[in-house]
């Protein structure tokens, strides 16, 4: 079976499967090269559930065992078909270093795989679609909550710096989703959420399109609740040799929006920039 095939029936079968067995295949589908290199016991751990749930996994699928799936990520990778483009088998078996250093060498290096990933064609054009979008927008609102904050933050913060009109869904007191009651059609939410998904990011997002806003989406995985209600969009990875996920991937999509749209407004944005730089220096905002 090859291996576009399988993963268009595993995202078919993906919401009718139970709890532990979605979590294996979210893994599965965010991870195809890690799939055809790492062990079976070493993929359940970093899915985070049992050796058997990844065998069940399989056999719902149709194989006779987890072996016979990973075949088929091993076929397209033997045939140059990689999800991480410049790497090969032998930097992802080299031999890990101790200590301190190590745990920082695998953190860098896995942040390194995710930014390649984000420099291939399909997520460029993702990249292009999304600022397409927004620059559409009258208006754009950024929501975010826990790890996600900050990249919407960001984004906010630099596209507003380049004159974009742009909120920060944001306030004391939970006071932040007030300010879509200003929003709706002609404007545009930028929803950034990751696993484990907030519930609160869900729930506002159908709140704004309700109000028929046009939802952008920096998400984790195609599985993500915010890939089908969203208009489009862009996947950051997040795995981690660390005890927490990591934010890099989607940090740098939230700055190349933020680009994107200062370079579409052209002379507007300049002049909203060089009043900003004189606004700190009157103020001596920096030493």
């Amino acid at each position: 079976m090859p291996q576009t095939d399988f993963r268009s029936r595993l995202l078919d079968s993906f919401d009718s499967m139970p709890r532990r067995m979605r979590t294996a295949a979210q893994w599965v589908l965010d991870n195809p090269r890690d799939v055809a290199l790492l062990t079976m016991s070493e993929q359940a751990r970093r899915a985070g559930v049992a050796p058997a749930s990844m065998t069940r996994l399989a056999q719902r699928m149709g194989f006779p065992g987890y072996e016979d799936l990973r075949a088929v990520h091993a076929e397209r990778l033997r045939r140059g078909e990689g999800d991480f483009s410049g790497k090969t088998q032998a930097l992802v078996d080299r031999r890990r270093q101790e200590g301190e250093a190590a745990l920082a060498f695998d953190i860098a290096e896995t942040v390194e795989r995710h930014m390649a990933a984000l420099c291939r064609p399909e997520a460029l054009e993702a990249v292009t679609r999304a600022a397409a979008v927004l620059a559409g927008a009258e208006s754009v609102y950024a929501l975010g909550f826990r790890s996600s904050y900050p990249v919407a933050c960001h984004f906010a913060y630099v596209y507003g710096l380049a004159g974009g009109n742009v909120r920060l869904l944001d306030g004391p007191g939970g006071t932040g989703p007030d300010a879509l009651r200003a929003a709706g059609p002609g404007s545009a939410l930028l929803a950034v959420s990751v696993k484990p998904y907030t519930r609160a990011a869900v729930e506002l997002v159908d709140y704004a399109l309700e109000r028929s806003l046009d939802v952008v989406a920096i998400t984790d995985s195609v599985v993500s609740p915010l890939v089908a209600r969203a208009r489009t969009a862009i996947i950051a990875p997040t795995e981690s040799p660390s005890f927490f996920h990591t934010m890099a991937p989607a940090f740098a999509v939230a700055e190349a929006l933020a680009a994107i749209l200062a370079a579409s407004a052209g002379d507007k944005a300049l002049a909203a920039v060089r009043t900003m730089e004189r606004q700190f220096q009157d103020l001596s905002t920096h030493v």
